[in-house]
């Protein structure tokens, strides 16, 4: 379980006294007691009885540093040239400030916080958010019937889920709507339209840009003639920021209801986000295959 430290990243040891210490071997202590790269562990201030410290890292995990004082003040006194007296001891504050607590008292906190943070992944996962996409349907030329019947889905699968709007043929304005949505809590965000060949679809773009492993998997591919198709294809995006499942389905109503469908499957099946993707790209391509045979039969 990782914490962010939240810049409160020093934390000092007192009635401790060098002569002729050197502060690199006291840094690559602390660092290999807590489980860190050497270079992330920095001396940062030295005074009469006081050694302070600096972690070169905005997020720990808890376990690395709960209830480590004793290991720390123990591994410190080999250090040739370190001197601890009989009431040193460590002090922080915020996170770093567990390092100081007793062994029990460390596993009862590390224990209540994993309980807390399995709560809220719970609760989070529940929340969804519904985005539209395209000029079309922000000018209302056509209606909106994707987000409804997604919306639909998922409370029957029992999230609680809200429309997020439409979002602007654009990709920079595109993720900043999904970087909102994933700042407000939101488990699962849901995209439609934006995934095909025409320089205005920007939602997997966007989607890797916040993710860039995020998987994409094709629904068809063509030679981009740059005219209207500026892209190889059509493809779907399943990626994962955080806690935070992101998801652009087609924009043809069919094909949402489709994508949405096998996602619900997906999810209640527990897939991961590639399994999930090619999960649902492959019924996107079965449809596409069957019309298309249809079209030439």
């Amino acid at each position: 379980m990782e914490w962010d430290l939240l810049e409160k990243t020093t934390f000092w040891v007192d009635h401790v006294e060098l002569n002729k210490a050197n502060l690199g071997d006291l840094s690559a202590t602390v660092a290999s007691t807590l489980g860190l790269r050497r270079e992330e562990v920095m001396v940062v201030d030295v005074r009469p009885g006081i050694v302070a410290f600096d972690l070169l890292r905005r997020r720990l995990a808890a376990e690395a540093v709960a209830g480590k004082e004793g290991a720390i003040l123990r591994a410190l006194a080999a250090v040739p040239g370190v001197s601890l007296g009989p009431d040193a001891g460590i002090h922080s504050e915020g996170v770093l400030g567990l390092i100081a607590l007793e062994p029990d008292a460390a596993r009862d906190v590390l224990a209540a916080s994993a309980e807390v943070a399995r709560q809220v992944v719970a609760a989070v996962s529940k929340r969804a958010v519904v985005f539209a996409s395209g000029a079309e349907v922000m000018a209302g030329e056509i209606e909106d019937t994707n987000s409804p019947y997604i919306l639909q889905a998922l409370k029957r699968e029992g999230f609680t889920a809200r429309f997020g709007g439409v979002l602007e043929d654009n990709v920079s304005a595109t993720v900043a709507r999904l970087e909102q949505a994933l700042s407000a809590g939101y488990g699962l965000v849901i995209t439609t339209g934006g995934v095909g060949a025409e320089d205005k679809d920007f939602c997997v773009d966007a989607i890797l840009r916040l993710d860039p492993k995020a998987y994409t998997p094709w629904i068809l591919k063509f030679t981009p003639d740059y005219r209207r198709h500026h892209k190889e294809g059509v493809r779907i995006a399943v990626g994962q920021v955080g806690i935070t499942r992101l998801v652009a389905l087609p924009g043809p109503h069919e094909e949402a209801r489709l994508g949405c469908d096998r996602l619900m499957a997906g999810l209640s099946q527990g897939l991961e986000p590639g399994p999930l993707a090619e999960f649902i790209a492959a019924a996107l391509r079965k449809r596409w295959l069957g019309a298309m045979h249809h079209n030439h039969g």
